[in-house]
């Protein structure tokens, strides 16, 4: 079993509670997940592994200032500023303009965590368009209300 990193959204209240450490991060329901494609998906956006720069590097939120301490995940948070950059992001690019976005073979000799030799092209491109979609429709429905959202890593 790997990491898998997920997304939940919460309302300003409960984002304090848990950035203040009075809740955990994993007292909400797992709303969207990127099983292991995390990493390959934030380098796909940003080109980098971590710390990408707006408004990708708020689709999967690996930013060190959006950082939050919690004893068994790495997680991060997005500000609904931020999700509605990324939301525009991700609604500014066509499926045919993400799968353009990344070489799957140079992926493949990366090293990013979600990618290895054994990874076959035809599953790796079905997984991504689904993450992808799933971004755009997770974006969508948060940033029309005012929440936060915490990505985490477990």
């Amino acid at each position: 079993m790997g990491l898998s990193g997920y997304y939940y959204y919460v309302d300003e209240a409960g984002f304090r509670q848990i950035k203040d450490g009075y809740e955990p991060v994993f007292t909400r329901p797992i709303l969207l997940s990127l099983d292991e494609y995390w990493e390959v998906l934030h380098y796909i956006f940003c080109g980098t592994t971590k710390n990408g720069a707006a408004p990708w590097g708020f689709v999967v939120p690996l930013r060190v200032e959006n950082h939050i301490r919690d004893i068994l995940a790495t997680a991060h948070f997005l500000y609904p500023e931020q999700i509605q950059m990324a939301r525009d992001a991700l609604f500014s690019i066509t499926e045919e303009d993400f799968i353009a976005m990344y070489d799957f073979k140079k992926l493949k000799k990366s090293g990013l965590y979600g990618i290895t030799w054994r990874t076959k092209k035809e599953k790796f491109d079905e997984e991504l368009l689904k993450s992808f979609h799933g971004l755009r429709t997770f974006f969508n429905q948060v940033a029309k209300g005012y929440d936060y959202i915490i990505f985490y890593v477990v």
